[in-house]
């Protein structure tokens, strides 16, 4: 094996997708860190979980240290963001009828948002929201999907992720965006 691939087989169950504001992305990285972005206004990176609690963002000048692609760094990301998701609660809201759910991601360990990138969870939410599933990211540790047949509550939940994505310490997007079972794009009314 060669000493690259080595180093990424070292850090691989460690890597982890993350959510992050364009803004956010240029600033933390200066143009350096690997992003992607999965809809309008909507970017993926990439952390690797160190000690105490730290965060190291891959650069692109990683991926040609290890000699991957970003492809190979974005699947196992998901697949280790799958795994540590597995077996957790999301919280659903909703009318004591059981009517209008709504769910919520909440577990603050910094990957709430990039929950959105689970296609499984966002094909469970559409099977049971009313209309067309709508999701929003305004920071890190938080992730809302409803459907968009209640015009009220969406609107009530539009302002909400825009207020909360204004005051975020790590903000992702104050937009919502709709999922058709295949990817992501931005909401539009």
């Amino acid at each position: 094996m060669k000493l690259m691939e080595q180093e990424f087989a070292e850090i691989r169950n460690r890597l982890y997708p993350m959510m992050m504001d364009p803004v956010q992305i240029q600033e933390k990285g200066q143009g350096q860190m690997l992003n992607g972005q999965m809809a309008d206004g909507l970017f993926v990176i990439y952390g690797i979980e160190e000690p105490n609690d730290k965060i190291r963002y891959v650069s692109f000048q990683d991926l040609r240290d290890w000699g991957v692609s970003h492809s190979t760094v974005h699947v196992t990301a998901l697949k280790n963001l799958d795994r540590l998701t597995r077996g957790k609660r999301v919280t659903r809201l909703g009318a004591p009828d059981g009517s209008r759910p709504m769910f919520i991601w909440n577990l603050q360990d910094g990957y709430d948002a990039a929950r959105i990138l689970l296609p499984k969870w966002l094909d469970d939410f559409a099977e049971v929201v009313p209309g067309n599933l709508v999701v929003g990211v305004p920071h890190r540790n938080w992730l809302v999907a409803l459907g968009d047949e209640d015009k009220a509550l969406l609107e009530t939940v539009e302002r909400r992720v825009k207020a909360e994505h204004q005051e975020a310490g790590f903000p992702v997007s104050p937009h919502l965006y709709t999922w058709d079972g295949m990817s992501l794009a931005r909401y539009r009314r």
